[in-house]
């Protein structure tokens, strides 16, 4: 009898505990602009890759990121081809996508929930430094490709028609994955395809771009070369920018570094659980590197194995913790959960063959074992819940985009593949009718974010919402007691918000000239003749 109250009472507080984790909503992307058609398909814009929340929206609008457009699996694409005199032994893509629409330009899109669906309000495509749209093409040979892959833009049945069916590489060709938001407007994204870091401004013309390969461009800054050995089409997968301003990549698979061919990313060290996570300070591009130790082998040797265990995406939830996706499927395993990792205590990690006797690197270590033995400490990591046991579909494949609303609210995204899939990884595509779709996720008593601070960079507006093209000026910022503004209506309302979204002040302007003395020291949002402008307080 007692054991039965014992196992009783365990098993409440276990059920108490789950409860602190609740489904609060789910909303889907029902409607979107026409990319175009392929294969008798209408594809319409998603591929909802990162987001990230827009402050004082009442929890309700977003910025999020497209990946590379819509790209079909084409690992056993033309396998029936007629062999021609260039291609005797058959034209199998060696870049396993089909690019359904090579000239698509990635894009950031303003999103906002209106009671069940996703709706798109405003979309900003990525930009060459020359003003020009960027692609999601792969990038040229030696910087993310090697000379074999090509981009392949339709199956063909003759290996005479191949070549006709392929599109050129492009030099900023980005697969985007993160997304993040500085103080100053500036979009932060990472990719897989580089794999690359870009800033780029509210316009999305990218005014930097971080890389592991030789730097071609004046708005290219250097990295490790070590993320240049990252797997095929697994490059970063998630950013986030901390309130102190750094900026957090990690890659999205253990790299294949070294290899045994020397090519970045054609090697075969393939049981590594290491992920690198990338720091970056942007006032000096001085970085370092952290190890993320993946949960390794589940199930038996027909499930999943190190190198199927991908991140889906990283946010800060202050500057030395964050949220982070790992997910896997094969076999008949598939999970995805949410960890919380600290970086507190973590012991920087270097590049090159600088670990153990026999020289080996980092993802040669392997194991958290092999870590300890080299005085390697990685990221403390604890799980904070597992999404399939808590209302996330086994039919979406992909958890790619996680934001924090507060420190009880959070949002996480799938990237839908546009609603396709191809079964026979042959290249040819077959409806799903999967959405793009956000999940609210509700984080009460010990499970809520512990030690929070609200992501303070994110403008919360970019455009001008009354359509008058001055830009109100708000002068000093940062300020002591008073501000002064220009640019402004006579006598307008105005209310100041705090980052958690509190009026805290408002009224109507009697001149050019606002005391503020009685607000605390902090960030804020004064909204004024249809704009917010983020000051901040000493």
């Amino acid at each position: 009898m007692k054991k039965t109250v014992l196992f009783a009472l365990s098993m409440l507080s276990f059920g108490a505990l789950q409860a602190q984790i609740t489904l609060e909503s789910t909303h889907e992307n029902l409607n979107s602009a026409t990319i175009g058609v392929f294969q008798g398909i209408t594809f319409r814009e998603g591929g909802f890759s990162a987001m990230q929340y827009i402050p004082n929206t009442n929890g309700t609008e977003f910025w999020i990121v497209t990946d590379r457009g819509v790209n079909i699996d084409a690992a056993n694409a033309n396998t029936s081809a007629t062999t021609s005199a260039q291609y005797p032994t058959g034209c199998v893509p060696t870049y396993d996508k089909i690019y359904a629409f090579p000239s698509y330009a990635p894009k950031i899109m303003r999103i906002k929930i209106v009671g069940n669906e996703v709706q798109i309000l405003q979309t900003i495509t990525l930009k060459r430094p020359n003003g020009t749209e960027v692609s999601g093409l792969i990038n040229p040979t030696g910087f993310g490709s090697t000379a074999a892959e090509v981009a392949s833009t339709s199956v063909v049945t003759d290996c005479a028609d191949f070549d006709a069916n392929t599109a050129a590489k492009d030099v900023w060709g980005i697969d985007s994955e993160g997304l993040d938001i500085d103080s100053e407007g500036n979009f932060w994204i990472c990719e897989e395809g580089g794999p690359t870091i870009w800033k780029v401004n509210p316009n999305g013309v990218v005014l930097k771009r971080y890389t592991p390969y030789s730097l071609q461009y004046p708005e290219d800054v250097a990295i490790d070369p070590a993320f240049a050995f990252r797997r095929n089409n697994r490059g970063f997968e998630g950013l986030t920018i901390t309130p102190n301003g750094k900026i957090y990549a990690i890659i999205q698979s253990p790299m294949y570094y070294k290899n045994m061919s020397g090519t970045a990313g054609s090697g075969t060290l393939g049981n590594s659980r290491i992920h690198r996570i990338l720091e970056i300070d942007p006032a000096t591009n001085t970085t370092q590197m952290f190890a993320y130790v993946n949960e390794g082998p589940i199930g038996t040797s027909s499930d999943i194995r190190p190198r199927d265990l991908k991140i889906g995406d990283l946010k800060a939830i202050n500057n030395t913790t964050f949220l982070v996706i790992e997910q896997g499927a094969r076999g008949v395993q598939n999970i995805k959960k949410l960890y919380h990792i600290d970086i507190v205590g973590a012991t920087p990690v270097v590049s090159g063959l600088a670990y153990a006797s026999n020289s080996k690197t980092l993802e040669e270590l392997d194991t958290p074992a092999n870590l300890t033995s080299n005085w390697i400490i990685p990221v403390l990591k604890t799980l904070v819940f597992d999404l399939h046991a808590n209302g996330w579909p086994t039919t979406l494949d992909k958890a790619e985009g996680i934001t924090i609303i507060d420190a009880n609210t959070i949002a996480i995204c799938n990237d839908n593949d546009y609603g396709q899939f191809s079964a026979l990884e042959n290249g040819i595509a077959a409806e799903n009718n999967i959405k793009s779709t956000l999940f609210i996720y509700k984080l009460n008593g010990a499970n809520a974010l512990q030690n929070y601070i609200p992501n303070n960079n994110v403008v919360l507006v970019t455009n001008d919402l009354t359509g008058n093209n001055l830009k109100i000026q708000v002068h000093p910022n940062p300020f002591q007691n008073v501000i002064h503004l220009e640019n402004i209506e006579e006598r307008p309302d105005f209310s100041v918000v705090d980052v958690l979204g509190t009026v805290v002040l408002r009224g109507k302007l009697q001149s050019n000239t606002l005391n503020l003395e009685s607000l605390k020291s902090g960030v804020y949002f004064l909204q004024v003749n249809g704009k917010a402008i983020k000051i901040v307080k000493n």
